[in-house]
């Protein structure tokens, strides 16, 4: 396994309801500028498929013990009128200011041709990617990686590098951001053994979209699955969560939330990572994703029960985390019914609506800001179950919005359809502070109702409502036909502000079309914003970065 070098842990008994009860540590990892090395383990797609398959049922387990071991939830808020939004999907809802600049715009839509290559790709093909102009960075399941250098005409692929002795495959759970201060790719993918018992994350750092400066290999003393890796950016410090799963830890199971210089990583330099640790014995087991859009301060949070959220925030400054819990309105968690498509297969598995949070994401923006001592708000939405009592009859998505800084809620808007399910939220803001988000709609209830497609959609001054949205647009040649038989969908895709022109959004999604096989995958990198901010998008759309 990787090497790394303890430069003075910090074990912070962080006893106190401010800090969640966790730990904080610290050590040194080194930069590996060997991108020439052997590539990585070629496995079948049938042993693939079998590996993904293990991963999947792992969560799967997690997510049912979280279910099983809610703690009894204290009274929760109503969940008020009109913090709720009937979504349309592809159709117009009402806007307050229903004019020409407000109509939803889809720029560039580009195919990415290695995602239905049969040698490399998975029907759970979870993309993710960034651009920074014309450039274009993305990756996906099973382990393929490409970049391209005219906005998706043409693509070339970049070998994925053997893993270590202990985990040598490059299994999957690819992430991709883009720093725009420092005009560098940083792109994660896990790498495990064959059992799934023991990984590494490597996050590989590109000064250009098309080459490695160098890499780093972080893991874990013991055998750890250090699962659902995800990337998040701050204003200095790239942050990386995981669920890590086995060797020895107390319950068998520590989130984890690692951070690590921008410059330092940029540099290639000795890296020094400080890990914020959270035994499943505190709160149970529960996943951690930082949000989009975080500057001065990095947010996560989770789910303690159905009507408490916990909050933790990371100044720039400080050393270690503090969080906060609020009481929301009442979420109901547990597996929906989304059958639909061809064969009228489920889309939703256990995972999708459990409380451990799989499905949980966020960002810091505006968010229509103007309320009385607002600096700024911050949210996370989350997938619930049909909850009847409230004429919610599909699976659908909670959130919970709160004013920075002193994280006071302001709204708890429920995104919903009353003839579809709707859920896998990932959310981003851009620079006026609107959010985008991406997710997935398809199937219902009983029953009978279409295949899951991507869809994407704007909450910001056209819409009402504070993080509500109203209006979703499934992109032209997306619209699924099929699901997999075996209720994945996957939860890996990516949203982030468009660059250079960063009022609109780059978002990537993927659908089954015409078929349940990997020829049948379609999987596009999608710009989306306003009419207002057309001549920003289509006047930086086709540049490209000047080292």
């Amino acid at each position: 396994m990787h090497q790394f070098l303890l430069t003075g842990v910090v074990c912070l008994l962080l006893a106190s309801g401010l800090f969640a009860q966790g730990t904080v540590t610290e050590r040194t990892i080194q930069p590996d500028t060997e991108t020439t090395s052997a590539p990585g383990v070629r496995l079948s797609r049938e042993e693939r498929e079998a590996l993904m398959d293990k991963i999947e049922k792992i969560r799967e387990q997690a997510a049912e013990a979280a279910d099983r071991n809610l703690p009894p939830a204290p009274p929760g808020l109503p969940l008020l009128p009109g913090q709720e939004s009937q979504v349309v999907v592809g159709g117009l809802a009402t806007q307050i200011h229903p004019l020409p600049t407000s109509s939803f715009l889809i720029g560039k839509n580009v195919t990415n041709p290695r995602a239905n290559d049969l040698a490399l790709a998975s029907t759970l093909a979870e993309p993710a990617a960034a651009n920074d102009g014309l450039h274009l960075f993305a990756a996906g399941n099973f382990d393929h990686a490409e970049y391209s250098l005219d906005g998706g005409t043409t693509w070339t692929d970049v070998p994925v590098p053997a893993g270590p002795v202990g985990a040598p495959i490059d299994c999957c759970d690819h992430d991709v951001v883009y720093d725009k201060a420092r005009g560098a790719t940083f792109w994660s993918t896990l790498y495990i053994n064959a059992s799934a018992t023991e990984s590494v994350v490597r996050i590989f750092v590109r000064r250009t979209v098309d080459a490695t400066a160098c890499f780093y290999t972080l893991d874990e003393p013991g055998n750890i699955l250090m699962d659902y890796p995800h990337m998040g950016l701050s204003n200095d410090f790239l942050y990386l969560a995981s669920n890590d799963i086995g060797g020895g830890l107390p319950g068998g199971q520590s989130s984890r939330m690692r951070r690590m210089s921008l410059d330092e990583l940029y540099d290639c330099a000795t890296v020094t990572v400080t890990t914020y640790s959270k035994s499943v014995l505190t709160e149970g087991q529960r996943v951690w994703r930082p949000v989009e859009g975080a500057t001065e301060r990095m947010y996560w949070a989770h789910n303690v029960n159905g009507t408490t959220i916990r909050v933790h925030s990371w100044d720039e400054t400080a050393g270690a985390p503090t969080s906060v819990t609020r009481i929301l309105a009442l979420s109901m968690f547990g597996n929906p019914d989304c059958r639909g498509g061809t064969g009228n297969f489920d889309w939703a598995d256990s995972v999708w609506g459990s409380s451990i949070g799989f499905n949980m994401h966020g960002a810091v923006g505006g968010f229509g800001s103007g309320a009385t001592g607002s600096t700024g708000r911050v949210g996370w939405w989350w997938n619930v179950r049909s909850d009847l009592a409230v004429s919610h009859t599909q699976g659908h998505v909670h959130a919970a919005i709160f004013n920075e800084p002193g994280l006071v809620l302001v709204a708890q808007p429920a995104i919903f359809s009353s003839t579809t399910c709707i859920g896998l939220p990932n959310v981003s803001s851009n620079r006026r502070g609107d959010l985008g988000m991406a997710l997935g709609i398809g199937g219902k209830f009983g029953g009978l109702g279409t295949a899951v497609s991507p869809a994407y959609g704007i909450d910001d001054d056209f819409t009402t409502g504070i993080g509500a949205f109203g209006t979703f647009t499934i992109p032209a040649g997306m619209s699924g036909t099929h699901n997999r038989s075996d209720q994945r969908y996957g939860d890996y895709f990516t949203i982030h502000p468009n660059t250079p022109c960063d009022m609109f959004f780059t978002a990537t999604g993927y659908s089954l079309v015409g078929g349940s096989g990997v020829a049948n995958v379609v999987s596009r990198i999608t710009d989306f914003g306003r009419q207002r901010d057309a001549k920003c998008y289509y006047g930086w759309r086709d540049t490209v970065r000047t080292p």
